[in-house]
């Protein structure tokens, strides 16, 4: 009798914290300053025509799909290298393979998610997949990011990200999103933040 009423007393106890838990997530609590709040905000991201319909990735979320790219190349050419470590340098035909694994990956794992009011990316490597909520896939997200990546090989080429890879391991990311030119994605992102953050404060 007293393990009854125990074990009953439990269910309410479950059934009252669930029921506040999901009533302060409808309400939309905000996640802490770090993003990793337990709290899911269940707002779908709001697409403009650019992010709904172009065949370009929109240039807001341009670094994030640079630094999901950087951390697919980084994984996979680690993997290897783990798994033979007599190994110095790969042959041509496994980084070309290795390329063409991400380059036509198809994503799934990848979408649009509303973060604070921000959209960013939710992706492989990102801080972004492990913030609660409702992620926006599919859609044209996937061929964006195979096309950044065929855009990245094209210009730089196989061989020099690999030798990047072998030089600086997991800033790989640094490499290929913070440097000039087709390299500075993540750069002229920060640079039109610091823009932006200028003219606010000379408007005060």
């Amino acid at each position: 009798m007293v393990m009854a009423v125990q074990f009953l007393s439990s269910v309410l106890l479950f059934a009252l914290l669930s029921r506040v838990h999901c009533d302060g997530a409808i309400k939309g609590l905000d996640q802490s300053e770090d993003g990793s709040s337990g709290t899911i905000s269940f707002k779908t991201p709001e697409l403009d025509d650019e992010d709904a319909y172009s065949f370009h990735m929109p240039s807001s979320l341009k670094c994030d799909g640079c630094r999901v790219l950087a951390h697919m190349m980084y994984t996979k050419f680690d993997k290897i290298h783990k798994n033979r470590p007599s190994m110095k340098t790969l042959p041509e035909h496994e980084i070309l393979d290795i390329f063409e694994s991400v380059c036509e990956d198809k994503f799934e794992n990848c979408g649009v998610k509303d973060i604070k009011g921000v959209k960013r990316l939710s992706g492989p490597g990102l801080e972004t997949a492990d913030v609660p909520g409702v992620m926006q896939g599919g859609g044209k997200w996937p061929s964006r990011l195979q096309q950044m990546c065929q855009n990245y090989v094209g210009e730089l080429g196989e061989e020099e990200i690999y030798q990047a890879y072998k030089e600086h391991g997991k800033q790989l990311e640094k490499y290929l999103c913070y440097g000039d030119g087709v390299q500075g994605d993540c750069s002229s992102l920060n640079k039109t933040k610091k823009k932006k953050a200028k003219k606010s404060k000379e408007e005060l």
